[in-house]
């Protein structure tokens, strides 16, 4: 009986826990972390400070991230007003760098394999997106990738930053 009380106590306790808000990162100043690049070079968010930057959460067992990948790659060919980091959380890197000898674009590919970033982020599905202002907020934040939408929603929320 005890027992059932206290599961129950818990249930209640649950939502206040975690509170809905601290998901919600749009308006938030952006979580600042540093990590090396697949190349081995420093990549820092606070260094991008005064530009539009967009991250791209991905893993290489991410099916849908076969597609935005290479969408935002040529997005970024076509905008000189945005950055554009792909972020790999793959623990190793054997399953990353197949995946990027499978699927070709050309972004700067930021290694995560601590998931310190992710956990910053609270990205729980990949692929996932953010746009970060030059001022350093979150102005939008996408999960998922639709063939139908590509990324218009990306592209509309970048429009609105000019």
């Amino acid at each position: 009986m005890l027992t059932l009380l206290t599961l129950a106590g818990f249930a209640f306790a649950a939502p206040e826990m975690i509170p809905e808000k601290q998901f919600d990162l749009l308006g938030r100043t952006a979580p600042t972390f540093e990590a090396k690049t697949f190349e081995g070079a420093e990549f820092s968010l606070e260094a991008l400070r005064g530009k539009t930057v967009v991250l791209s959460f991905w893993a290489s067992w991410c099916t849908p991230c076969r597609r935005e990948l290479p969408a935002l790659s040529a997005l970024q060919k076509q905008r000189d007003d945005v950055v554009i980091y792909a972020v790999n959380v793959d623990r190793q890197r054997p399953p990353a760098e197949k995946f990027l000898r499978q699927v070709k674009f050309d972004l700067p590919v930021v290694w995560d394999n601590q998931s310190l970033a992710m956990g910053q982020y609270n990205v729980l599905s990949m692929p996932t997106m953010f746009v970060v202002d030059k001022q350093g907020t979150i102005k939008f934040s996408k999960t998922g990738f639709s063939t139908e939408k590509g990324l218009t929603e990306l592209v509309a929320a970048l429009d609105g930053l000019r």
